[in-house]
């Protein structure tokens, strides 16, 4: 008998104890039999998401005065259970991201990769080979010198400067275990809405098994001497060197390798030689591509180990002794500096310490404390064994409030905080300026957290299905700004690393994100002692000026400065100006 799945730890399984339940009939029945069949239907359905927000923005609407507060009767309270127990069991669905799918099709070494070379996805046998992760660069040097050209026409066509679409490379790999060299395949992937294409490169280096010849003949029709021509292009690629094997004329063997062609319905040699390392793929165990889990795309990742067994993990950008700022991320997932990004803060001598927060990457959580506490703890430990002296703190969106919370318990730990976007922690009248699906979520965390985490689930489960384009759709197409960002390749490569970083510990992450967002900074922001600069950008539909001016009247040490030609993110969007901005206060105490 199967054993049943585990459910998910952590703070999705307390959500569900404490409901606030309405005594009676429910006055809601059709708003709750909305939310009912939304909910149901999410799991084939990717657009009922969205009636299952539009259900609970009406929710909250009936609730009259307590808005913030849904009546949920114990009849729609059953049947949301019920449907978060068959999300329990149901298995994994099938992965149709085009971009997973082409490093998942095979099981050698293989990547995706963004125009200008950032790696948006790769296999584990592809980490090894390359020698890169997700989000990392991947320089020309596993390219060999005689492939260079026919990848540099790749990289302009995937710009739309120039038309080439598909080529055999030969790789050299960056480790041990592959050999000297392998062959791959490599050709464009254009995601519907980008404006640019993604180049696959893919290992050709399959072993053939003694059934491949039995398949070729009964699936296509080949002769046994056609079949063993096959294998041959397979193995040698080179027409003359498969001549001067059987010992016959060129001739002939074109001849063979174009009746082949026409067999198998291959167009061309480099689509019999992808049709060829298909059917060599089925012969093997696994045949997929075996996914890896999140890790540190600069490879400088470190951990420690508090008495608990609780892990903090973090790494660094830069100048590696250089002047110490901490960074912390938050919503939206951005992080890794893009182009030259990196170079000028090595150049200014400074070192971007990154900590994970408590429940992303390989950061773990403690479900018992509230989601501020948690965060506190972990920035604590980090400052004092890592940091050990005042330095900036720079806050991305949410990242922003346990740096400012830290700082007025502990004035002595910043000399000034770099706020960076909008968080309604800071400015709760943002919320309701928020697009629907920000803002009921956002509602739900903090008044509802067993419903926010509902609807993660089945969102984490549509990400997993439909992949990361279903994500960024929903969260930035209200902004124009936005939309032009997710459709560059380049900076979704660095996005999906962040979606990843995220996510890698469960859905139940995300979910406290959205609660430490609400986090109330009234109090600490008025008690605050060391100078704050709040980088607003101006096209986040959160942001209001006059509102954030107020910032500046409770408290004569915040400077509020506006971004223009930026909204949620800004971290790509102005990202110039960030770096400017964190040298300058570095350099500044």
């Amino acid at each position: 008998m199967l054993e049943s799945k585990p459910k998910t730890p952590l703070a999705d399984q307390h959500f569900f104890l404490s409901p606030q339940l309405s005594e009676g009939q429910s006055s809601d029945d059709d708003i709750d039999l909305n939310i009912i069949a939304s909910t149901y239907r999410s799991i084939i359905d990717e657009h009922a998401f969205d009636e299952m927000v539009a259900s609970w923005e009406a929710k909250l609407a009936s609730s009259g005065g307590d808005a913030e507060h849904p009546k949920v009767s114990k009849g729609l309270f059953s049947q949301l259970l019920t449907f978060r127990n068959t999300l329990e069991k149901l298995d994994v669905p099938t992965e149709s991201d085009p971009l997973k799918l082409a490093v998942s099709e095979v099981p050698g070494p293989a990547t995706v990769l963004s125009p200008n070379g950032n790696v948006a996805v790769i296999n584990i046998a592809g980490e090894r080979a390359f020698g890169k992760r997700q989000g990392a660069f991947m320089d020309a040097a596993v390219i060999a010198p005689n492939s260079l050209e026919d990848y540099r026409a790749l990289l302009r066509a995937a710009t739309g400067q120039g038309n080439a679409a598909q080529a055999i490379l030969t790789i050299l790999p960056a480790t041990e275990g592959y050999g000297e060299s392998f062959l791959a395949e490599s050709y464009l992937i254009r995601v519907p809405g980008q404006s640019g294409a993604h180049i696959a490169i893919r290992s050709l280096e399959i072993a053939w098994g003694p059934r491949i010849a039995e398949r070729l003949q009964q699936a296509f029709g080949l002769t046994q001497a056609e079949s063993e021509v096959a294998h041959l292009f397979f193995r040698l690629r080179n027409l003359e060197s498969i001549a001067t094997e059987r010992g016959v004329s060129l001739l002939t063997v074109r001849t063979q390798i174009k009746t082949i062609m026409a067999k198998m319905g291959a167009p061309s040699n480099i689509d019999l030689m992808r049709l060829l390392a298909m059917i060599a793929s089925r012969e093997h165990v696994g045949l997929r591509g075996e996914a890896p889990v999140w890790h540190d795309p600069l490879g400088r990742e470190k951990l420690i180990e508090m008495p608990d067994g609780r892990k903090i993990a973090w790494t660094w950008m830069g100048a590696k002794r250089g002047i110490p700022v901490v960074m912390l991320r938050g919503l939206p997932m951005t992080y890794l500096l893009p182009g030259d990004g990196e170079a000028r803060l090595r150049d200014a001598g400074i070192c971007l310490y990154v900590p994970s927060r408590p429940g992303h990457g390989n950061s773990t959580m403690d479900s018992s404390l509230d989601v501020m506490s948690d965060n506190l703890v972990a920035l604590r430990v980090f400052l004092d064994q890592v940091i050990g002296r005042p330095c900036l703190g720079v806050g991305l969106a949410s990242g922003t409030l346990p740096l400012v919370v830290e700082a007025v318990a502990n004035p002595a730990r910043f000399h000034g905080i770099l706020a960076v976007g909008f968080s309604c922690g800071i400015d709760p009248s943002g919320v309701q300026r928020l697009p629907q699906i920000q803002r009921i979520m956002l509602q739900l965390a903090d008044s509802a957290p067993w419903v926010a985490e509902l609807m993660a689930k089945s969102g984490h489960r549509m990400m997993r299905q439909h992949g990361l384009d279903w994500y960024l759709e929903r969260a930035f197409r209200h902004t124009p700004l936005n939309q032009q960002t997710v459709r560059n390749p380049d900076w979704t490569a660095l996005i999906r690393n962040a979606c990843e970083h995220l996510l890698k510990q469960g859905h139940a992450t995300f979910v406290r994100e959205l609660q430490l967002s609400r986090h109330s900074m009234d109090t600490a922001l008025r008690e605050l002692l060391i100078p704050m600069r709040y980088l607003a950008p101006t096209e986040d539909p959160g942001i209001d000026l006059a509102s954030c001016r107020q910032l500046e009247r409770i408290n004569p040490l915040i400077t509020v400065e506006p971004v223009t030609d930026a909204a949620e993110l800004v971290f790509y969007q102005r990202n110039d100006l960030i770096l400017d901005r964190i040298i300058a206060l570095a350099h500044r105490n």
